[in-house]
């Protein structure tokens, strides 16, 4: 199958084109590749963050209300 930046037959020509746009795939690749890594590890960074914070303010909010209850606050069977 020809395809317009192709030329008939196949070939990638004399000129070694064919191996630079290579280079170039795997350049791009690579930057993709570390793109891709980093953009994961801020955003599991950014997940235990949510988790910890979340956390956090669940103890500080229970830590406050249980230090207000009394006696009367809890249920008593009969």
């Amino acid at each position: 199958m020809d395809i317009w930046w192709r030329k008939p037959g196949g070939g990638g020509g004399e000129d070694g084109g064919e191996s630079d746009r290579q280079e170039k795939r795997a350049e791009l690749e690579m930057a993709l590749k570390g793109n891709l890594a980093l953009q994961v590890y801020i955003r599991m960074a950014y997940t235990i963050m949510v988790y910890l914070a979340f956390t956090w303010s669940t103890v500080v909010l229970l830590g406050g209300y249980v230090s207000s209850l009394q006696k009367k606050d809890f249920w008593q069977p009969g």
